[in-house]
């Protein structure tokens, strides 16, 4: 059962990708997109995952290459760079001018910053994916300010639809994950909540939300005009 955990991720997070996609025909175009550009980049950032992080099984294809790495980055992006409009917007407009040219630099920027955090300054793998990704938000929202709520509230939503699906899989089905396959069980970095849920693990998803749930608007110029439910909480 164990060999199947990472599989398993990647078919539950397509339960809320999948609602998404029908509810909301309006995002699928970019839901699609967007998985199909991030998807490369499953298997780019694993590769140093699998050196001082984890080495968990992946049954479709083998490293460096696996199937369980694209469906990943795939899921993960599409949910994240849509669920905030899926509940909250009635609509984008443009109002900026786009950043499409600055946005592909973020991906050579993210890799030497992946070189030098990792390989040269020792940090693991997992802190090196999430402060880049942090800064680049930063920058972003420095520069958009009402790209901020977006942000956190994609990063908390994100974070949200993990939880239940580790506490079942990693609680109930396979408790003994984590101490098979994470190199960092029984390190300072080793914790866990809710039972058996690596609480870096949600960093990740809680990284990764603060960027991708904002980076859409900054490259197209959009802003976000809020829906009903969006004005009531977040104002207009």
């Amino acid at each position: 059962m164990l060999e199947y955990m990472y599989l398993w991720i990647c078919v539950l997070l397509f339960i809320p990708w999948s609602i998404i996609y029908l509810l909301k025909p309006n995002l699928r175009n970019r839901m699609i997109k967007s998985g199909l550009i991030a998807a490369p980049f499953g298997v780019i950032d694993d590769i140093w995952f699998r050196l001082d992080y984890w080495n968990a099984p992946e049954i479709l294809f083998k490293y460096p290459i696996a199937l369980e790495d694209i469906l990943f980055a795939f899921v993960t992006t599409g949910i994240a760079i849509s669920i905030y409009d899926a509940i909250f917007t009635k609509e984008q407009l443009i109002f900026y001018k786009k950043k499409t040219k600055v946005t592909l630099s973020f991906f050579p920027i993210i890799i030497v910053c992946f070189i030098l955090l990792n390989n040269v300054l020792g940090l693991n793998s997992m802190y090196m994916w999430a402060i880049p990704i942090f800064i680049i938000a930063v920058i972003i929202i420095f520069f958009r300010k009402d790209l901020l709520i977006p942000s956190l509230v994609t990063a908390i939503l994100l974070t949200l639809i993990v939880i239940p699906i580790y506490m079942l899989l990693f609680n109930v089905f396979a408790p003994n994950f984590w101490d098979t396959y994470w190199f960092l069980a029984d390190t300072k970095h080793g914790i866990t909540i809710f039972g058996n849920v690596a609480l870096l693990e949600l960093l990740y998803y809680f990284s990764y939300g603060c960027l991708a749930g904002i980076i859409y608007d900054y490259t197209k110029g959009t802003k976000k005009i809020p829906n009903k439910l969006g004005k009531k909480l977040f104002g207009s």
